[in-house]
């Protein structure tokens, strides 16, 4: 059952699958579909903006997870999308959840197109913020990138990862990195070597991988969230993943790099809040 939990006050909770032990977190206005949150690479239930899951919680359940060996999971992280997808379906069905709207973010949104594809009578509608469809070339630069950021300090990192050069976006990314603390205790520990380097070849492969999926066999709404220079994903993706959809809505926000919705949380809250209510 939900809670009247913030995203600050919830407790980790755990539930054991598979012999998996998955650590996760549920809040906010009880609702008839959750809104399950699938995480960045790396990320963990420590890396979703507080301001923004405080937003969608205000009109719904929401639930995030570490999926198999990612921060306080337990598990092998798979180094394929699919087998993550798995992971997650299994998860949520041991929690009941049968029915769900996905808020997918980066390698995230990878995984949302999949239930999508493979799972679709779970999943009503769909969020997908910084995310590229399968078969996206750019994706073969990805550890370059990856390997460039951690030549950085962990602030630096972060800017360099999710936000532009310019001093407005750097701003409102040290406000972000800022929120990204405000919880101080029962906080998930990082994601360990092993399930970086598993997500790293899951991503990679997804690029590189010949393409197995159809995403026009997508009926479901789709809210596509993309910044106008996210070097990570390569902002056209965003566009292309939406001409391959039938049902989906496209909007790309200003002077902004990954974390597009970090730099414009308000905003972001009140069109996701818009779309999963009414469209």
């Amino acid at each position: 059952m939900s809670t009247l939990r913030t995203a600050l006050t919830a407790p980790t909770q755990y539930i054991n699958v598979n012999g998996i032990n998955y650590a996760y977190r549920r809040f906010g206005k009880p609702s008839e579909f959750p809104l399950v949150g699938f995480q960045h690479f790396t990320g963990t239930l420590d890396n979703w903006d507080p301001l923004i899951l405080e937003g969608l919680a205000q009109e719904r359940e929401v639930l995030i997870f570490d999926n198999a060996g990612v921060g306080n999971s337990t598990g092998e992280t798979p180094d394929n999308v699919a087998d993550m997808a798995h992971d997650a379906v299994d998860f949520l069905n041991a929690l009941g959840v049968y029915k769900f709207d996905v808020l997918g973010f980066s390698l995230g949104g990878f995984i949302a197109q999949y239930l999508a594809v493979k799972y679709p009578e779970l999943v009503r509608k769909l969020v997908i913020v910084g995310a590229a469809p399968q078969g996206a070339k750019v994706l073969e630069h990805f550890p370059e990138l990856i390997y460039n950021a951690m030549q950085k300090d962990p602030e630096e990192r972060f800017l360099y990862i999710f936000f532009t050069a310019t001093t407005t976006s750097r701003n409102k990314g040290k406000e972000t990195l800022k929120r990204l603390f405000t919880r101080t205790e029962d906080r998930d520990k990082e994601t360990a070597q092993e399930s970086v380097l598993a997500q790293m070849a899951a991503i990679t492969r997804w690029g590189a991988d010949p393409v197995t999926m159809d995403l026009k066999m997508i009926p479901h709404p789709v809210f596509i969230v993309q910044g106008s220079d996210d070097k990570m994903m390569d902002s056209d993706n965003s566009y292309a993943l939406f001409k391959q959809l039938s049902n989906a809505v496209l909007t790309y926000y200003p002077d902004a790099a990954h974390g597009s919705f970090y730099q414009y949380p308000q905003r972001f809250v009140n069109q996701a809040n818009d779309f999963l209510n009414n469209f």
